[in-house]
């Protein structure tokens, strides 16, 4: 995985074919954005969780598999065996539900293709950790008290209270990019944090049809923002309390995409 625990990324997935698996619903992430913004209030929140032993965060739940019943998937939330693994035979068959909120409708990668996730469903988006501005900071771990934090760590999830800098100025989940990985899991699977170049075409943050990246707004709003973004702007959108001045409708305006 590296220092910056990415996750484990797909960018051969399965494509979609004519009359099989659904399309993500439209307009893009505004589901996702609803669902996050009913959930973050929810009560005490972790970026992973932990069920058993082992300290390989991909094999434990993702943040992702808590917001399911709040983007109307409660029933296949509770198919989960929550006192076992994800990776547990019997709850294997989950794994492969595709979940059009975790979806860009511009991007037909839809499954793991390959050992060893093999037909796993992918998300195409990931929670945001915090800037990681040298090579052993892993967002993920810091505090959320650092100044480098973003809202998702694995250990805990940054409540809207903290988020001093207003939830409508701090991007909560975002386009991974070509790194598609599947839903279910933990760690750099499902959380990243910004590292330069943060638009890197193999390793940074992207969303296929746009000329830069969707993201969520801890308000819930979505929007685009432009590859082209002045790099300290987009450093100050990515933590939660770096107490920066951001105007979003002139240093972020959204890209003219659609």
């Amino acid at each position: 995985m590296g220092n910056n625990q990415r996750g484990p990324g797909n960018a051969g997935a399965a494509k979609a074919n004519p009359g099989g698996d659904p399309p993500a619903s439209r307009p893009i992430a505004k589901a996702l954005g609803d669902g996050l913004v009913k959930w973050h209030p929810s009560g005490k929140l972790v970026g992973v969780r932990k069920v058993g032993e082992g300290d390989n965060l991909q094999g434990h739940y993702s943040w992702m598999h808590h917001l399911l019943p709040y983007i109307g998937h409660q029933d296949l939330y509770s198919k989960f065996a929550l006192d076992k693994k994800w990776s547990d035979k019997g709850n294997l068959q989950s794994c492969a539900q595709i979940i059009p909120e975790f979806l860009n409708p511009s991007d037909d990668r839809l499954r793991w293709k390959g050992y060893p996730f093999e037909n796993f469903a992918l998300t195409h988006f990931v929670g945001m950790s915090g800037i990681e501005d040298a090579r052993n900071v892993v967002a993920a771990k810091l505090p959320r008290s650092d100044p480098r934090a973003g809202i998702f760590g694995y250990d805990g999830i940054a409540t809207p209270a903290e988020i001093t800098d207003g939830t409508s100025n701090t991007i909560m989940v975002l386009g991974g990019g070509e790194l598609a990985s599947p839903w279910i899991m933990g760690g750099g699977a499902t959380i990243r944090g910004a590292r330069e170049p943060y638009f890197d075409k193999i390793s940074g943050f992207g969303s296929k049809g746009t000329s830069g990246v969707t993201v969520v707004m801890a308000d819930g709003s979505v929007r685009v923002i432009s590859s082209n973004i002045n790099p300290a702007v987009f450093r100050a959108l990515c933590t939660i309390h770096g107490a920066e001045k951001t105007d979003l409708a002139t240093d972020a305006p959204p890209s003219t995409d659609k």
